[in-house]
């Protein structure tokens, strides 16, 4: 390297040594600035700290007050109720209004409000209103309700139109004494008439169906929502089938089965009495009465509930089997909760396949489907019915005829009841062995199980006559809350209403003579 080459890299050197001694004379000074600027950072973001758990704070005040609000809201209007409910039943006669949401159960109410209509002390007012099923879209099915409450002549309002709360004033300004509901669950009906917002008037139930006969799932509160969910626990009275289910609510109730009363069931007197009427019209050619087969279909068929039901499971056999079939006739008989689940996302079948199966299943001559009406005609004039439960394993027995009970693996439990019920079905595990069955019965082969089936609805449903028991208790009941009697002819909750002086006696927890098993814990429903 040449000198004048040296000379430029030492200079250059030289000059970069001035700029970083420049530099590092300024640092103090840049770093004082920084511990400054950083310093007002620190303190911006403690103060936004402070606001934070301010406003954190404030939050969890405002949520605990609102919380308490509702609670002192619901307490006051408890208050407000339990006063309304005092001034009941001074009016004559006693206005009762029927709250309707499925047509498919009304025959748990029709004799009751015609044996009120034909009273003096009674006023029934019938109102059809919407139900939110699982996989519904909102509220619907009034018009449902509608037209099959005008199909057997009941004259009923139409709680349908408006909000919610403009039905609930509605209702007040009615000023019923006694309201029925369908069912215990407040999940299926409008908000606004939810058990807690009836509390002005007395309730009272008559069960959709006509006992349980399943280990229920148990809820957040209650063991045994058959017998102990939040309306069983506000209503005044809970009309039940027989004993046994009396002993269930004593024994699972929070309030020790006080409000029950043993009646029997309406339903059962309907179907005992209804006329035979077959839907499916025509016969195949050289078939002079074809056989005629219900398959009712649960709609638990997700799984998480009670999980008996198996459409999903059946579905495709019974289509083939009815298509090969032209000398049997079928009726597909649908629980009112099953054909909205198929718009929800817990369903085993989508929508779209649903209605891909229906319209095959309509487009036979030998089928029919009965949904939103009557069934009790049906069953009347049917030979077999095919069901994975529930009620139909106990309400077709009423008919004499032979129950072939497809079961799905893992569904709940039977209790002592149900265990009682299944003595006097059939229990097959595939579409072959129903057709195997159906066909001999349907052949003429006499029910081997019919003369336990006799005996067992003999001791569940006693007699009949339970529209008149109903009425006789809430006489009773009524008479009592007017001061009309002594408590000594009242009697004591939890009983059975007979009209006799010997029905009064109060229930211990003990099993039903009928279910006793030596050395057998008391089972829970």
């Amino acid at each position: 390297m040449g000198v004048r080459k040296r000379s430029e890299v030492l200079r250059a050197r030289i000059a970069t040594a001035r700029a970083l001694l420049r530099w590092a004379k300024d640092l103090p000074p840049r770093m004082d600035a920084l511990e400054r600027h950083l310093g007002a950072i620190d303190a911006e973001l403690h103060a936004h700290r402070n606001d934070a758990a301010e406003v954190q704070s404030g939050l969890a005040q405002v949520i605990a007050t609102v919380g308490e609000s509702r609670e002192g809201v619901v307490e006051l209007r408890d208050s407000v109720d339990v006063a309304a409910r005092r001034t009941a039943f001074r009016r004559r006669p006693t206005r009762v209004l029927f709250l309707v949401h499925v047509f498919g159960a009304w025959e748990a109410y029709h004799a009751l409000v015609e044996a009120m209509a034909a009273s003096k002390d009674f006023e029934p007012i019938v109102a059809s209103i919407p139900r939110r099923f699982a996989g519904s879209d909102g509220l619907v099915g009034e018009e449902d309700v509608h037209r099959g409450l005008s199909s057997r002549g009941v004259p009923h309002l139409r709680f349908a139109d408006g909000a919610p709360r403009d039905v609930l004033r509605l209702i007040k300004a009615i000023e019923p004494d006694v309201i029925f509901r369908q069912s215990q669950w407040d999940a299926d009906i409008p908000d606004e008439l939810g058990t807690e917002r009836l509390g002005f008037a007395r309730t009272c139930l008559v069960p959709y169906e006509t006992m349980n006969i399943v280990v229920n799932v148990p809820d957040h509160r209650a063991s045994n929502t058959a017998v102990d969910s939040e309306y069983h626990r506000a209503a005044w009275l809970v009309f039940c089938t027989n004993e046994m289910m009396l002993e269930t609510a004593v024994r699972d109730g929070a309030r020790g089965g006080a409000q029950f009363r043993v009646v029997g069931h309406p339903k059962a007197d309907h179907l005992r009495t209804a006329p035979p009427d077959w839907p499916v019209y025509g016969t195949a050619d050289g078939v002079a009465r074809p056989g005629r087969i219900v398959w009712s279909a649960h709609h638990t068929i997700a799984q998480g509930w009670t999980d008996f039901g198996a459409f999903h499971l059946m579905r495709g056999d019974m289509l083939a089997w009815a298509e090969r079939c032209a000398d049997t006739q079928f009726v597909f008989m649908p629980h009112p909760a099953l054909l909205p689940f198929f718009d929800s996302d817990a369903s085993p079948v989508c929508r779209s396949e649903f209605d891909a199966w229906m319209r095959e299943w309509d487009a036979l001559p030998n089928t029919a489907v009965l949904s939103e009406a009557d069934y009790g005609p049906t069953l009347a004039a049917s030979d077999v019915m095919v069901t994975d439960g529930l009620s139909m394993l106990v309400e077709y027995q009423l008919f004499d005829k032979p129950v072939i009970f497809f079961e799905r693996e893992g569904h709940r439990p039977f209790n002592a009841i149900g265990r009682q019920v299944i003595r006097g079905v059939h229990t097959v595990h595939t579409v072959g062995e129903v057709r195997e069955l159906a066909e001999k019965f349907v052949g003429g082969t006499p029910d081997p199980l019919r003369f336990r089936q006799r005996d067992t609805m003999k001791k569940l449903f006693g007699d009949g006559g339970s529209a008149e028991r109903i009425l006789a208790a809430l006489r009773q009941e009524i008479a009592r809350e007017r001061g009309e009697v002594g408590s000594e002819l009242a009697g004591r909750p939890g009983r059975r209403s007979s009209g006799r002086t010997d029905g009064t006696r109060a229930m211990r927890n003990r099993r039903p003579a009928g279910l006793e098993r030596a050395g057998e814990p008391p089972a829970r429903d």
